[in-house]
């Protein structure tokens, strides 16, 4: 794949000022429950506890068909790496298909089998849990996110037959790497730049917290312009999880990046207003998912500026589209 040299600054959610009010309150607006109805298969149910009727985008969410990351597995209180994707979706136009709308007190159910996108070949006792947000739509438009939380889940998995069920990603041959470069102003704010430009995005201006977000980009630096790098960038849906609103995607347990279709035909190049999403936005957000050349990999907390912008400065590090928006900014001066 050949891509133009990017300066990598990232915008986000195609979104004016006024469109996007404050987040719903942190407390939990959909509840889930998660029970075991298999070895490894798992049922949540989804409840809207909240006090109005809401529209969300189930995209890396229950309901979504796709590997994502619907609960966290933990043994001896340590994560066991997830091996399914995570994927970026576009935040205007979005159609009816990638949308749910649940009613006050209304419920919808998802059955997912663990064991597709997870290593329980030494079976034992496990624990389940799932939080975050998901982003509400209005008229096919992100507008703000909805919390959500459901219990601990504890289960006991017979390794043999966990072994026994396939994994959803299949193994590929490597294939060409992307280039990007000219990170360079990016990388010397974040270290030596505004401080106030750097706390707007990362809610602090500790010299420890300027470091660690310096050390990712030039990282991702790095690895854009590697000939030899860990990670494995298609310029095309080889592993077949595009579908309609999604622009790409990664699987971070094979430091693989995909772009969809709509990478090329909805992005451009580079936007030319802040907050905007673009191609090489989408591709800064997606390397810092992966790991394989700084660990960890970045979670998908919150899309867009006021939901990132919103995070506390632990989530804030940790999330990609605030990197995107962050070099963004620098980058237009925004």
């Amino acid at each position: 794949m050949h891509l133009i040299s990017f300066v990598l600054a990232v915008l986000v959610l195609a979104q004016h000022a006024w469109s996007l009010p404050a987040d719903i309150d942190r407390e939990s607006v959909l509840d889930i429950t998660l029970s075991q109805v298999g070895n490894t298969q798992i049922k949540a149910v989804v409840k809207n506890i909240g006090q109005e009727e809401v529209t969300f985008v189930h995209l890396n969410f229950f309901r979504d068909i796709s590997p994502v990351k619907k609960v966290v597995v933990y043994q001896n209180n340590a994560e066991i790496t997830f091996e399914g994707i995570k994927r970026r979706i576009k935040l205007q136009g979005l159609t009816a298909d990638v949308l749910t709308t649940l009613g006050v007190g209304k419920t919808i159910e998802d059955v997912f089998d663990i064991a597709a996108t997870t290593d329980l070949s030494h079976g034992g006792s496990l624990t389940l849990h799932s939080s975050g947000s998901v982003p509400l739509v209005r008229d096919g438009v992100v507008f703000g996110h909805v919390p959500y939380r459901s219990n601990r889940l504890k289960i006991e998995v017979d390794a043999d037959k966990a072994s026994q069920i396939i994994k959803a990603i299949p193994t590929l041959e490597r294939r060409t790497q992307m280039t990007c470069d000219n990170l360079q102003p990016q990388q010397f704010a974040a270290r030596d730049g505004s401080a106030d430009k750097f706390n707007e995005y990362f809610k602090t201006t500790n010299d420890s917290v300027r470091a660690v977000v310096a050390a990712r980009l030039d990282a991702v630096a790095r690895e854009a312009n590697s000939t030899t790098s860990a990670t494995t960038y298609y310029c095309s849906d080889e592993y077949g999880y595009c579908e309609s609103n999604v622009l790409a995607y990664t699987i971070p347990a094979r430091n693989a990046i995909a772009n969809c279709d709509l990478y090329y035909s909805y992005l451009p190049e580079l936007a030319r207003s802040c907050h905007y999403q673009d191609r090489a936005t989408t591709s800064l957000h997606e390397f810092t998912h992966a790991p394989g050349f700084y660990s960890p990999g970045t979670e998908d907390l919150r899309y867009g500026y006021a939901a990132s912008t919103a995070l506390q400065s632990r989530e804030a590090v940790m999330n990609a589209d605030t990197y995107a928006l962050y070099a963004n900014a620098i980058y237009l001066n925004c």
